[in-house]
């Protein structure tokens, strides 16, 4: 089976895609695509429990900063067993159905930024893959950067004056230094595919680059878009 990994970026259409890939999660399979719809019973069609994971344990993303508010400690004591027991759930659903594709995504497995923490991804899906490809998209710098930045305060979170931090926002930022993001998937994936940022269409984009046609009208689904975005 070919697992198929998308990164986002953030604000490069990744929320039209993941709940497009949901609403059509039949369909879809029925092509050979199979859609995780929970992971550990979490529905948000985001599978943002991956990024808590792999990151490692003294950097943040904004799904662990909102999580730490949402469970108690003792949830991450469990967390990476009951993980992979979820996942192999969906492959073995997904090889029930099937599907030659599994596709996971999130737009915070973009804030991982060492090649241990994308291994560290990889190990959750390489026993059931025979290739692991990942995508994703990389968008005008200073217009990502400004994005990103209205998304982090819709959400009251501040910036960094951190280098290393994944809300350190400036120009010599590390979240488009992408040259080197691009070094770090192909150190670790068996493929990396680029996607072209088209704002009318996202999520046609997507599904053209792995290989599957539309399951239902794309252009009308577009989510979580600012002024900025708008074609």
């Amino acid at each position: 089976m070919r697992t198929l990994i998308h990164i986002g970026q953030h604000k490069t259409g990744t929320t039209s895609i993941q709940h497009y890939l949901q609403k059509y999660r039949q369909p879809l399979a029925e092509a050979g695509l199979y859609v995780p719809d929970t992971l550990l019973g979490f529905t948000n069609p985001s599978h943002f429990l991956l990024n808590v994971f792999a990151l490692d344990a003294d950097r943040e993303s904004t799904a662990k900063i909102l999580l730490r508010d949402a469970v108690e400690p003792a949830f991450y004591d469990t967390l990476e067993v009951r993980l992979r027991d979820d996942i192999a759930r969906h492959y073995a659903r997904a090889e029930a159905l099937d599907c030659k594709d599994i596709i996971w995504s999130n737009e915070g497995l973009y804030l991982l930024n060492s090649e241990t923490e994308y291994q560290r991804l990889n190990t959750l899906f390489a026993e059931y893959s025979q290739q692991t490809v990942c995508l994703c998209c990389f968008r005008d710098k200073t217009t990502y950067l400004e994005s990103y930045r209205k998304q982090l305060q819709s959400l009251n979170l501040s910036l960094s004056n951190d280098p290393h931090s994944t809300r350190y926002l400036e120009e010599d930022s590390w979240l488009v230094d992408y040259d080197r993001k691009q070094k770090l998937l192909k150190a670790v994936f068996d493929d990396t595919l680029v996607l072209e940022y088209d704002p009318a269409d996202m999520v046609k984009t997507f599904l053209d680059t792995i290989g599957y046609e539309p399951a239902g009208d794309t252009g009308t689904m577009r989510l979580n878009t600012t002024a900025k975005d708008a074609p």
